[in-house]
C-alpha cells in the first residue's frame, strides 16, 4: 500500500532528478530510458524502494502502472478492481507531467522485456506417503482458519461468507456464530483464544481477540476494535509471573499496529511497538539467548522486511531490521522453528502474495525459506524451496526422525502446470538433506490455510488444509480448467499421518 507524501516535496524532488538526468552539459543526450529510470527512482522512493524492471513480465507492468499512476496524479486508462486504487492517496494535482510518467512507463517496459526472465516449470511433486486424505464435508467456499487442538484431538475450522467458527470434536459439529472471520488460535488453559479479523478485505478497525469456554458455553472479549488481526500469542513477556498477550495486525492504509497487551489488571493495557499497515506475521520468542522473550515481525508493505523488537527489560524493547527485501516481496505467513536442534529458534519465511496483479506472474524468488540463527541477530538463508505463490505454513516432525518437517500452501500457483502445486510437503532426514512431496491430484484445490497437530491421538502429527475456492486472481485463460478442477471438491481436507510410533 502506498503512503502519502508533501507532494510540493515531491514535485521539488522531480525537478531535481530532470536536471541530473539531462545535465548542464550531457556528454550524450538522455535517452526516454534513461530519464524514465531517474524519474522512476524518484517517484517510486516517495513511498518504497524503486522496484526493478526485472521483478515483473513486460505484460503484466500496464496494470501495475495504472495503478501506480493513479498515485502520481494519473488516472488509471485501463481498467482497474474497483477497491484497488484507495481515494485518499490520490494527490489533488499530477506531481509529475504526462511526459513524465509516459518515460517511467517507458523504462519499466523496455528493460523488462530483456530483464525479467520466466523461472522454469517446477517438476510437480509425487503425493507423499505419510498421509491419508480424508475430505470433510463443511458447507464453506472460504476458509479462514484451518487448526487442530492437539489437547482434545478438536478440529478448529473458521469460514467466510458466512463468518462461523466450527468446532468438530469427537464426531460432532458445533457452529458458533462470530462477528468476522477467525483467523488465529492458541489453546490458553482450558480456553481457546481465538482471533477475528475484523473483515476479510478492507480495515474497519473490528479485529478481536476472544476466548472461548466451549465446556461452559461462554465467551469474553480481551481485546476488541483493533485493526485486521493477522497473528497473537500469550507468553509471559515481562517475566513477572503473569501471561501477557502480542497481537499483530495488518490493518490497512493508514493504521497498523504490533503492540504487547500486558496482564495483571482488570484490563489489559497494550504497549504499541509498531505503528504502520501490513503485518502479516508476528510471534515471540528468545531469540539472543538472554533468557526473556523478544518480538519478531514480518512487514509486507510499502518496505518489506523482517523486523525485531529486542526485550530490553522493564518493558522497553529496541526495534532492530532483521533483513530487509525488495518492494513486492509478497510476505505472507512465516514461522518460527529450531530447524537445526541448536536450540535457538530459526525462522520460515513464506512469500507469495500475487493479489494486485491478477495471479499470472511467476517471480523466481516466491517459495519458503529457511533462516537460521546464527547469534547475535544474524540469520543465514540455509534452505530456498521455491513454491509458486506461497501463503501459508507449519512444522512437526512429520516422519518420526526427530527433525523438523514444514508443510505450506499455494493460493497463487504456476498455472502452466496441468494441476498446480498448491500444497507442498517439505520432509527433513537425518542427515538434514530435504524431500518434497504433495497430495493425490484427486484432492486437488486451492489451498490457503493449513493446521498441524495430532488430529486422532495416535502421537503422530497430521495436517488440515483449508482452501478458499474464490475465482479471483485466476488468468482469464484458466478459469475455464480451474473450475473443472474445483467440481465437488471439499474445501477442507484432513491428512491423516500413516506413521507407525
Amino acid at each position: 500500500m502506498m503512503n502519502r507524501s508533501n507532494p510540493t516535496c515531491v514535485g521539488t524532488c522531480l525537478g531535481a532528478a530532470l536536471m541530473f538526468a539531462a545535465g548542464c552539459e550531457p556528454k550524450h543526450q538522455p535517452t526516454k530510458t534513461e530519464n524514465g529510470e531517474a524519474l522512476a527512482n524518484v517517484a517510486c522512493s516517495r513511498c518504497h524502494s524503486c522496484p526493478s524492471p526485472s521483478f515483473l513480465p513486460r505484460e503484466e507492468w500496464p496494470y501495475l502502472l495504472a495503478w501506480m499512476g493513479s498515485y502520481l496524479g494519473h488516472p488509471a486508462d485501463i481498467e482497474l478492481h474497483p477497491v484497488l486504487v484507495d481515494t485518499r492517496l490520490v494527490p489533488p494535482a499530477p506531481l509529475v507531467t504526462r511526459e513524465q510518467f509516459e518515460a517511467i512507463r517507458t523504462y519499466f517496459l523496455d528493460q523488462a522485456s530483456v530483464q525479467y526472465k520466466e523461472p522454469e516449470l517446477k517438476p510437480k511433486p509425487n503425493p507423499s506417503p505419510l498421509f491419508e486424505p480424508v475430505p470433510l464435508a463443511i458447507p464453506a467456499l472460504v476458509i479462514t482458519m484451518a487448526c487442530i487442538d492437539s489437547f482434545d484431538q478438536t478440529l478448529l475450522i473458521g469460514t467466510s461468507r458466512p463468518a462461523e467458527l466450527m468446532v468438530l470434536e469427537r464426531g460432532r459439529t458445533s457452529s458458533i456464530e462470530v462477528h468476522s472471520e477467525p483467523v488465529g488460535f492458541e489453546r490458553f488453559g482450558p480456553i481457546r483464544r481465538v482471533a477475528l479479523m475484523g473483515h476479510f478485505g478492507r480495515d474497519f478497525g473490528l479485529g478481536r481477540i476472544v476466548d472461548f469456554s466451549l465446556s461452559e458455553q461462554k465467551q469474553q472479549t480481551v481485546v476488541d476494535k483493533h485493526p485486521r488481526i493477522t497473528a497473537h500469542r500469550t507468553a509471559d513477556v515481562d517475566g513477572d509471573g503473569i501471561d501477557d498477550l502480542f497481537v499483530c495486525a495488518f490493518g490497512d492504509y493508514p493504521i497498523g499496529r504490533v503492540g504487547l497487551w500486558w496482564g495483571g489488571q482488570e484490563t489489559l493495557q497494550e504497549n504499541v511497538l509498531f505503528e504502520e499497515p501490513g503485518a502479516t506475521w508476528g510471534d515471540v520468542a528468545d531469540f539472543d539467548g538472554d533468557g526473556d522473550f523478544d518480538v519478531m515481525i514480518a512487514v509486507a508493505n510499502a518496505r518489506p522486511r523482517l523486523l525485531a523488537f529486542v526485550n530490553e527489560g522493564e518493558r522497553r524493547f529496541l526495534p532492530r531490521v532483521i533483513i530487509d527485501r525488495p518492494v513486492g516481496w509478497g510476505y505472507n505467513r512465516c514461522l518460527l522453528v529450531d530447524w537445526d536442534k541448536d536450540g535457538k529458534p530459526d525462522l520460515v519465511e513464506s512469500a507469495g502474495n500475487n493479489l494486485e496483479l491478477r495471479g499470472r506472474p511467476i517471480k523466481a524468488h516466491y517459495g519458503v525459506r529457511i533462516l537460521r540463527n546464527e547469534g547475535n541477530w544474524k540469520f543465514a538463508e540455509v534452505l530456498f524451496e521455491r513454491l509458486d505463490g506461497a501463503m501459508d505454513v507449519v512444522s512437526g516432525d512429520f516422519d518420526g526422525n526427530g527433525r523438523v518437517d514444514l508443510a505450506a500452501t499455494a493460493f497463487y500457483p504456476d498455472w502452466r502446470s496441468p494441476t498446480p502445486t498448491t500444497a507442498l510437503i517439505l520432509t527433513q532426514r537425518t542427515d538434514g538433506a530435504v524431500e518434497r512431496s504433495s497430495i493425490d491430484d484427486r484432492y486437488w484445490n486451492r489451498w490457503m490455510r493449513i493446521g498441524a497437530g495430532d488430529a486422532d491421538g495416535d502421537g503422530d502429527i497430521d495436517l488440515l488444509l483449508g482452501a478458499a475456492q474464490v475465482p479471483m486472481a485466476i488468468p482469464s485463460e484458466h478459469v475455464a480448467r480451474y473450475e473443472e478442477l474445483l467440481r465437488d471438491k471439499a474445501s477442507v481436507l484432513l491428512l491423516r499421518n500413516r506413521t507407525v510410533r
